[in-house]
């Protein structure tokens, strides 16, 4: 069980999302975590995707009010090396597994845990995105709401130097 105290963090002045820059270019932290059907997920399964992963909550409205833009980018760019990955913060399964199933997310959910949030910098606010690329290194941080567009810039530049995965 997550025993930490989180922030719900709007866009504020920026409706861009805060950058942030403590965790920009290191080797993203390794990670096991367990998706809604009880399945083990993994970083090192993801290897040489473009990864947006989202730390997030059912009950933040920050948080609930970016992943409609999640969900179309990550249909818009599913079969483009682009994988977006919800990792929910929430204390119990069930809360997670309605709001999936209600808002017919499209895209990957797992469990967060302490050690993963330690792992990636100790935040205490969310909505909390990385983008991570090809090589395994966080490229971006966001905090609070990030519009769609600029995730989208971040893929598409991304995609842009990165090689092309083999057929």
């Amino acid at each position: 069980m997550l025993a930490l105290l989180f922030l719900c963090l709007g866009s504020g002045n920026n409706a861009n999302g805060a950058e942030r820059w403590e965790q920009v270019g290191k080797k993203a932290p390794a990670w096991e975590l367990t998706d809604l059907a009880g399945k083990t997920q993994k970083l090192d399964g993801l290897k040489g995707k473009i990864i947006v992963l989202n730390f997030w909550t059912t009950w933040c409205p920050p948080c609930r009010a970016e992943i409609p833009d999640f969900m179309s980018l990550h249909e818009a760019y599913k079969d483009r090396n682009v994988v977006f990955i919800g990792v929910s913060l929430d204390t119990g399964l069930g809360p997670v597994k309605r709001y999936v199933r209600t808002q017919k997310l499209n895209y990957p959910v797992v469990m967060g845990n302490s050690q993963m949030v330690s792992d990636y910098g100790n935040f205490s606010g969310i909505p909390q995105t990385f983008v991570i690329d090809t090589e395994g290194r966080i490229h971006k941080q966001f905090q609070g709401v990030v519009q769609k567009k600029v995730i989208e810039q971040v893929i598409l530049a991304l995609s842009a130097s990165s090689p092309k995965p083999s057929k």
